[in-house]
């Protein structure tokens, strides 16, 4: 019986290669699941600008809508503080953390669909986001304070001998915050999709023994369909969790908390 790694749901294959200007273009399963959240992403931010009057009670679609943009709302208000005389401080990144919430929850429903792809389970892409996330930060917290930024690794009232090795720690945890926002991501995704394919895999095989092996097969069944809906709010919990830390790192850039 031929059975098949359950890693192999995380490999890239090319669907088709284009040569252009002596470049050989490969679009991958990695790049058209990408493209495809890409482009619902935009979908729903078109939708988000047209005007919808017409029904006074909004649909489940708007409804929906409503809720994650509060949602990404409430959190940037309650994450980023106002910094200066400027009300609208943190607002300015509110459509940064949008689509960045928006981007990682669908990537991470797109993954659940069967036969489909994780993009997010690809820890490459995660870290190049969260690392992406904490030079963005840096550069933010150095276009603000100039010298001032480099305050965050020095806690205050530091006795003078202890500096150098504070530092040093601060600075090995500023990063590591970084990595751990991908890796935080990635892992949880290529963990819950290896648990729900090692499990139908066993279910499977055991269920292709004999009659009674199939008929109690299905009781296990129900434990798997029960996994796969604790991975929909995972899915969710994931993209709020990358949103939070986000908002984090650019309320620590904007105030040197």
């Amino acid at each position: 019986m031929f059975i098949k790694s359950p890693l192999e749901q995380f490999e890239l294959t090319n669907f088709l290669g284009v040569y252009l200007f002596n470049l050989n273009l490969n679009i991958s399963n990695f790049g058209l699941y990408l493209a495809i959240t890409v482009g619902i992403l935009v979908f729903l931010a078109i939708i988000n600008l047209l005007p919808n009057n017409s029904n006074i009670v909004p649909q489940k679609f708007g409804i929906a809508m409503e809720a994650i943009n509060h949602t990404m709302l409430s959190l940037v208000d309650g994450q980023i503080q106002n910094s200066g005389n400027s009300k609208l401080n943190g607002h300015l990144y509110f459509p940064f953390i949008w689509s960045l919430f928006v981007l990682i929850l669908f990537s991470n429903f797109l993954g659940l669909i069967p036969y489909s792809y994780a993009t997010t389970a690809q820890l490459v892409f995660t870290l190049g986001l969260s690392l992406s996330i904490l030079v963005g930060a840096t550069i933010l917290g150095l276009a603000q304070h100039k010298a001032k930024f480099f305050g965050l690794f020095l806690p205050s009232g530091t006795p003078t001998p202890l500096i150098p090795l504070l530092v040093l720690i601060e600075f090995v945890s500023y990063i590591a915050r970084g990595l751990s926002l991908g890796i935080r991501l990635g892992a949880n995704i290529i963990a819950g999709h290896l648990t729900m394919s090692i499990l139908g895999s066993l279910i499977f095989s055991f269920m292709s023994l004999n009659l009674i092996a199939f008929v109690l097969g299905f009781l296990p069944i129900t434990i798997l369909v029960a996994i796969s809906l604790l991975e929909f709010g995972i899915a969710f919990i994931q993209a709020y969790v990358f949103a939070i830390l986000t908002c984090g790192f650019i309320n620590d850039s904007i105030n040197l908390h």
